[in-house]
């Protein structure tokens, strides 16, 4: 098989493997660069013995990564949204653009609502509770 085959082939296992999870993707990477590697120094029997470790390697990272943000998920979970119907007060204009004080704890940080639209619905990452863009 040529290097150029075998680039050719590398690159569209990449593309596959973008589509899955964090430890499918860490075994198919990790499968990848070790075929490649043990491919250059050892050739075909190089090339196995690499893709194996690589694949082993990878999913276990992978894995971990993927169990950390599911901590994370939990340990951070998403307010509830407003009840249908439910008007939400406005937050406060600050002294510099971009900023405005939550109308829920006006006496805390200020909250960065730049690129939103007034009227917007933001989160104020103190307390958890919804608020409008003034």
């Amino acid at each position: 098989m040529s290097k150029l085959t075998l680039a050719a082939t590398l690159g569209a296992c990449v593309v596959l493997v973008a589509g899955c999870t964090t430890t499918e993707q860490g075994a198919g990477y990790g499968t990848l660069g070790g075929a490649a590697i043990g491919g250059a120094l050892g050739g075909w029997p190089g090339a196995a013995i690499g893709a194996g470790a690589g694949a082993l390697t990878g999913a276990l990272v992978g894995n971990a990564v993927e169990q950390s943000e599911e901590r994370n998920i939990r340990a951070h979970p998403l307010p509830p949204p407003p009840p249908p119907g439910a008007s939400l007060p406005y937050g406060f204009h600050a002294d510099r653009p971009g900023l405005v004080k939550s109308p829920w704890n006006p006496n805390g940080p200020w909250v960065d609502v730049t690129g939103f639209a007034p009227g917007s619905v933001v989160n104020d990452p103190t307390t958890g509770r919804n608020f409008l863009v003034p």
